[in-house]
């Protein structure tokens, strides 16, 4: 063994620099809790090494008592035996009270400020103070703007959020951004002074778990057909909030909802129906469109996990939704168009029809590869045409060849390896 191993001041100022660090003295202090003497053991000489390197152990102890800060108190045990007499070494180090562990950590500072900071609290926002004690290091850390933090949890609490949007909040030095980038302290200290009613713990989002006003959600939509009347002439696209779109009756019969924006833009005049741009899960806000109860409605959206994922919920709120072109057929004749989806999704969809079921589990499984997905935007337009023909009333596209749609060799999901699927 070597002196090295020997205790050092330096290895018990860390220590207690570790256990500052994790707010365990500041809170206790915070609290008001009374003081317990910290004590740390001291690894010195046995009487062994005394015998056999006494002049490096007196060197090791008079180094010791010389780095000891004065705050500290050392205790001693006694070590020796007949070759080498009776020797007092460090045995245990001692800080008797808060003030001296201060001094030996140097954060006489920090608690100065701490206590600004917690009598600000008590003035200011007294409901807080309790959460400020057990937290001494976020309000350390956010030591420059806890003022405008207050101020802000005071604004809330003061005023009818269900009419104000964010952007509303009126406080000096406060703004969206600010409210962002502390949107996860203000989430912890706003329950603890807003009644129960004005808080909504299951929304993540900020603005709806506090009941503020939220950015609207817009569906966009085409008028495939001149003939619906409930806009002026000429006018083929609309975008309307989601609560006004709600009380109008568009008038009509089937809705065609598309997930890619350019295929959305490209869909032939259809009758009596319109197309809506869906933009990935946001076409979930379909579901409070009432008028929407009784009419046809058709989904597109790309053949990987999440395009099935998006169709499940749809038809979760409205259970008359068919799919088109999200087939074992269509991906298959599209072999040169696929590409990788990066991170699928695996979970169980509960609104899926068998095919597309079948189809959903062979993507997860890796039937095609690794990843595979059809993005619809892909999809050669005579296809869509064919697809839209119930409605359009179309000439269908020239018939596929046998040998176009070749099943990969592991077969789909309820298919023979090797078959033929016809077009």
């Amino acid at each position: 063994m070597r002196g090295a191993d020997w205790t050092k001041v330096a290895d018990l100022v860390a220590v207690l620099r570790r256990r500052w660090n994790s707010g365990r003295y500041l809170k206790a202090y915070a609290r008001g809790e009374p003081w317990e003497p910290v004590v740390l053991a001291i690894k010195g000489p046995n009487a062994d090494e005394l015998l056999h390197r006494f002049e490096e152990a007196r060197k090791w102890a008079a180094a010791f008592e010389a780095d000891a800060d004065r705050s500290m108190q050392i205790e001693y045990r006694t070590v020796g035996g007949r070759h080498v007499g009776t020797n007092r070494i460090p045995a245990r180090l001692r800080v008797v009270d808060f003030p001296s562990l201060c001094s030996v950590l140097g954060t006489e500072g920090e608690v100065r400020i701490l206590d600004q900071l917690m009598a600000t609290t008590r003035s200011e926002m007294p409901s807080l103070s309790m959460w400020a004690a057990d937290h001494p290091l976020a309000l350390l850390e956010h030591r420059d703007v806890w003022s405008r933090i207050l101020l802000t949890a005071a604004w809330i609490a003061g005023h009818d959020t269900r009419d104000t949007y964010v952007r509303q909040i009126d406080v000096e030095g406060v703004d969206t951004k600010f409210v962002e980038r502390h949107k996860k302290l203000l989430s912890e200290l706003l329950p603890l002074v807003l009644p129960p009613e004005r808080v909504d713990p299951s929304e993540a989002e900020f603005a709806r778990r506090f009941r503020f006003l939220n950015k609207p959600l817009y569906i966009r939509f085409r008028i495939l057909d001149p003939k619906l009347s409930r806009f002026p002439p000429g006018v083929s696209e609309v975008s309307l909030r989601k609560n006004e779109l709600a009380d109008i009756d568009i008038g009509a019969s089937t809705v065609f909802v598309v997930e890619n924006e350019v295929t959305y833009l490209a869909l032939p005049p259809i009758p009596r129906s319109i197309a809506v741009f869906g933009g990935g899960f946001a076409s979930s806000g379909l579901a409070s469109l009432p008028w929407l109860a009784d009419r046809e409605i058709i989904y597109w959206g790309d053949i990987d996990t999440y395009g099935f994922d998006i169709l499940s919920r749809l038809r979760g709120h409205l259970p008359q939704v068919r799919s088109i072109l999200m087939d074992h057929e269509t991906l298959l004749f599209h072999r040169d168009h696929w590409s990788t989806e990066a991170s699928p999704a695996r979970r169980p969809l509960a609104h899926l029809t068998d095919a597309e079921l079948s189809l959903y589990q062979d993507l997860i499984s890796d039937v095609y590869g690794i990843g595979v997905r059809l993005e619809h935007e892909r999809v050669r337009f005579s296809r869509v045409r064919d697809a839209l023909r119930p409605w359009t009333g179309d000439t269908p596209s020239a018939p596929l060849r046998h040998d176009e749609v070749k099943v990969a060799e592991a077969g789909p999901s309820g298919s023979s390896d090797g078959a033929l699927l016809e077009p």
